[in-house]
């Protein structure tokens, strides 16, 4: 007698609303080339204070220019004709013991090119540039600890926001945003682009996003014509009136692609795990009796996510992406509908070239007792201090074990605690096969069983954590003297959900609408009495949809009101 045990769930139906869509693409990267403190904009020549994760050209280092980055032997992005190069902080689990844990995105990360059309200043519209090679430029503000924005996040008012100053717009183009896709018997519920500015507080994640949180951050898309803008790398760039879309500001008169980073990670895997969540620049999540939505202009202490930011050197084949914003018209988003693109293989596989020698073997991933670079969490209202760990010194995340993902870091030797009820980091099961892909996004997998987990160990004892509320200054960034430089790290291993399933994510669209297909492998169990035969392995799969929208003067995919 045979029994096959698997859960059947149906699939979740979007329906957008709004007005037309804009052409766009997703730029899709499967991979990382490196978890690494480089920064090249903020720390040319030298180390970063804090970790990034590197997408991009395999060219990428402390001295990366778009000249140098054109010489990449891979990109871990999609399209074979780029490589270009965009960094951001990773996202952590630090434990009740101080324990870290970089917490797992769950691939592809996406970089949306948006082809929003506005108008300058005195109404005259704008024609859609190509990002020349040698442009660069940063979105958000790595020491920002508090919000400057009245009223309450999330918000009802959607925009436009043609009254606030540029640096109120770029605190509205952070979103933080809850994926539940119904799997947990929760009615479905993902939350538009850009709609929250906040990082919920864990226990808020626990009970409310079950399928993770949704890191986005949108770049400035009106420009004054410089190549890069001095110290901070803004000031020649600005927001238009609806973020993504819309006029642009009096000096800033023409117009590129609005640039939107957009980076799911598997927060799930900790729920029920004492601790909260930071980003890799030290930006924790916060403590409020009031969370959601939460007073953006109160002086509450623990203010989270404020400090998250991006980094964008461009560096296309010539002609390419000029060729791609007037050719490229998809209102899908598919890379592969525009003929202009060459897709890459095995964009997965690709890594950095060269790692400086002094963080090769630096351990960026965990479990550690402090994050690397030894870089401070400095929670808010007040602006953090950039870090010891800059400009060449080469400390870094203290081991509890753990490795750099492409280089194996030497073992910490210290005591275990014994007593630690922390539990140790888990390794993700094996990816799965595909077996078969049909057109339309939704794909069958072989199901591969996860390998045999061995007795946990307890993390070793925290270091010693640096006082929270010593007192902090707001500095004028500084280009750092020239030092040393930072090391990689593969990417995660495949994300599970909270049962402990292998996940996968593939893409379709149909007009309007996005879908992204989740894949769940289960396990099968059979029970075969004597002189019965084993049927075939069972294999299900489900299937969501994930909205993203874009629109005429919106928002990423908000909803007009």
């Amino acid at each position: 007698m045979l029994s096959n045990k698997f859960s059947r769930a149906a699939a979740v139906a979007v329906t957008l609303c709004g007005t037309a869509v804009n052409a766009f693409w997703r730029l899709e990267c499967d991979g990382s080339i490196a978890l690494a403190r480089i920064d090249p904009l903020m720390d040319f020549d030298g180390l970063s204070d804090h970790v990034h994760i590197l997408k991009g050209g395999s060219a990428f280092s402390p001295k990366s220019t778009s000249e140098e980055l054109l010489k990449s032997k891979c990109t871990s992005c999609g399209v074979a004709q780029d490589k270009s190069a965009y960094w951001a902080p990773p996202l952590y689990f630090m434990g009740d013991d101080g324990t870290m844990e970089l917490v797992p995105e769950k691939p592809p990360f996406k970089a949306y090119y948006e082809l929003n059309p506005g108008s300058t200043s005195d109404g005259k519209p704008q024609t859609i540039e190509a990002f020349p090679n040698g442009f660069q430029m940063i979105a958000g503000t790595n020491l920002r600890r508090n919000s400057t924005l009245s009223g309450e996040d999330p918000s009802e008012f959607r925009g436009p926001f043609s009254d606030q100053s540029n640096e109120e717009r770029e605190q509205r183009a952070i979103g933080f945003n809850c994926m539940n896709y119904g799997f947990s018997g929760s009615p479905a519920k993902n939350e538009d682009a850009l709609y929250r500015h906040h990082l919920p507080e864990k226990s808020w994640i626990d009970s409310n996003c079950p399928d993770g949180i949704r890191l986005e951050l949108s770049f400035p898309s009106c420009w004054n014509g410089e190549m890069d803008g001095g110290e901070t790398h803004k000031s020649h760039v600005a927001y238009p009136a609806w973020i993504n879309g819309g006029d642009c500001p009096a000096g800033f008169d023409k117009r590129f692609p609005a640039l939107m980073f957009e980076t799911i990670v598997a927060t799930e895997k900790f729920i029920g795990k004492g601790g909260k969540f930071v980003l890799g620049n030290g930006d924790p999540t916060g403590k409020s009796e009031k969370f959601d939505p939460l007073p953006m202009s109160s002086q509450l202490t623990d203010m989270p996510g404020y400090g998250y930011h991006g980094d964008f050197i461009a560096a296309w084949d010539e002609g390419v992406l000029e060729r791609a914003v007037s050719e490229c018209t998809d209102k899908g988003g598919e890379m592969k509908k525009c003929g202009v693109f060459e897709l890459t293989q095995d964009s997965a596989s690709c890594t950095i070239e060269n790692l400086p020698e002094e963080i090769k073997n630096e351990n960026t991933e965990g479990p550690m007792s402090s994050l690397p670079g030894d870089c401070e969490i400095q929670p808010g209202p007040e602006p953090a201090r950039k870090g010891k760990g800059a400009s060449g010194s080469s400390s870094g995340g203290k081991s509890k074990g753990g490795s750099s993902a492409k280089n194996k870091s030497k073992e910490d030797k210290t005591p275990v605690n014994k007593d630690s009820s922390s539990p140790s980091v888990e390794e993700a099961p094996a990816a799965p096969v595909p077996e078969s892909k049909p057109e339309g996004g939704v794909f069958v997998e072989k199901e591969v069983k996860a390998p045999e987990k061995g007795p946990e160990k307890a993390p070793q004892k925290a270091a010693e954590k640096a006082p929270e509320n010593a007192p902090q200054q707001a500095p004028e960034y500084v280009a750092p003297p020239p030092a040393p430089a930072p090391a990689p790290t593969t990417p995660p291993s495949p994300p599970v959900d909270a049962a402990g399933n292998v996940l996968r994510t593939d893409v379709r669209t149909d007009g309007r609408i996005v879908y992204e297909n989740k894949v769940v492998v289960h396990e099968v169990t059979v029970t075969e009495e004597a002189k019965v035969k084993r049927t075939p392995e069972a294999e299900h799969v489900k299937r969501h949809a994930h909205r993203h929208h874009h629109m005429q003067h919106g928002i990423g995919g908000r909803r007009m009101r």
